[in-house]
């Protein structure tokens, strides 16, 4: 609490790093592009980031290039916005998943994107708890709702096809 008025109306949310994984890892708001004035760099690597696949989205091309049967509306999109949930990806992933052995390659990736997502999620969950024991339900840094707002963003997830995938199974 000591140096939290350093901050002023900064925080992480306002963050271009933070930003820019977000985005790339598939949590793409064009509305965050509002906090960066719009002829800086920050603006510019931002919109370009969002203009671009998720690493989600490069990983199903790379399974339509393999020859598995990606739905159409997951490769022909609009990259600037969130991937929607599929239900026939997920129909994809459980053939890989049914044989490993067989589609080693793809599950491995999968599996590899799966600990990206735990991974991160894990991070947003420390960060939501470190928050919570230092300004406890106070308002964030940068304006947001603090706890509150962090705990929403644990629902966000990148994948959701390779979490669903095991309620197949």
């Amino acid at each position: 609490m000591q140096f939290r008025h350093v901050f002023g109306s900064a925080s992480g949310f306002q963050s271009v790093q933070y930003r820019l994984v977000e985005f790339l890892l598939g949590n793409k708001n064009k509305g965050m592009l509002k906090l960066f004035p719009k002829d800086s760099d920050s603006y510019k690597e931002l919109h370009a980031v969002l203009l671009t696949p998720s690493v989600y989205d490069v990983f199903i091309q790379h399974l339509h290039k393999c020859g598995y049967p990606i739905p159409n509306e997951c490769l022909q999109r609009d990259w600037s916005k969130p991937h929607e949930f599929n239900d026939d990806l997920v129909a994809v992933f459980v053939d890989i998943y049914k044989d490993t052995n067989k589609h080693w390659d793809a599950y491995a990736l999968c599996e590899q994107l799966v600990d990206v997502e735990q991974s991160f999620q894990m991070w947003r969950f420390r960060h939501m708890k470190t928050v919570e024991r230092i300004i406890g339900f106070k308002k964030g840094s940068g304006g947001s709702s603090g706890v509150a707002f962090l705990k929403k963003a644990l629902e966000l997830t990148f994948f959701p096809e390779l979490l669903e995938v095991r309620t197949h199974l």
